[in-house]
């Protein structure tokens, strides 16, 4: 009987072990909800946005993200992302990353009809167009405390058109689960 209660305490500490232990973040099936803020480089204007990112192994996650530029020049942005990263783990606080993935953005614009020379604000007009384009960049994020994570992050969506390419510069708060 002695036996079995001492299996049995040391099955119970073993499972109680395991369930305790906190993953390293960059380890497979960590996952991160983040806030993005930043600035669009070619738009020149400030951008914000929202990501989810979860490693499907130990150096790679997938990151999946929605942003959108403000308007300048009577003209604004939403982007849908979906990239990849491959994690190169500087410290026990610190990761570096290359990214390559694919975005939908969708522009929109406001222009002005000038039905008169001398009435320049007859009517406006919206106009519209989605491009498909491939990410490329790279970042860096640091662990703050167990669960917070910041990071900087640089990243440039390449499409067919070169009018529509995007150079961003963004900075990343996120909560790790």
């Amino acid at each position: 009987m002695k036996k079995l209660v001492v299996l049995a305490v040391c099955l119970v500490a073993f499972c109680a072990n395991s369930f305790a232990q906190k993953k390293f973040r960059g380890e497979k099936g960590v996952s991160s909800v983040g806030v993005i803020v930043g600035h669009a480089i070619s738009s020149k204007a400030p951008t914000i946005g929202v990501d989810y990112r979860y490693n499907i192994l130990d150096k790679v996650r997938l990151a999946p993200s929605a942003m959108y530029v403000f308007e300048n020049d009577f003209a604004n942005t939403f982007y849908a992302n979906a990239d990849a990263h491959y994690l190169a783990r500087i410290t026990d606080k610190a990761t570096m990353y290359p990214l390559a993935g694919i975005g939908l953005s969708y522009w929109k614009w406001d222009t002005l009809v000038i039905n008169d020379l001398n009435d320049l604000l007859d009517k406006s007009e919206s106009d519209s167009k989605v491009r498909i384009g491939l990410n490329l960049g790279f970042g860096g994020e640091m662990r703050v405390t167990d669960d917070i994570i910041v990071g900087a992050e640089f990243r440039y969506n390449l499409t067919t058109e070169r009018a529509y390419d995007q150079a961003m510069i963004l900075v990343r708060a996120a909560y790790y689960f």
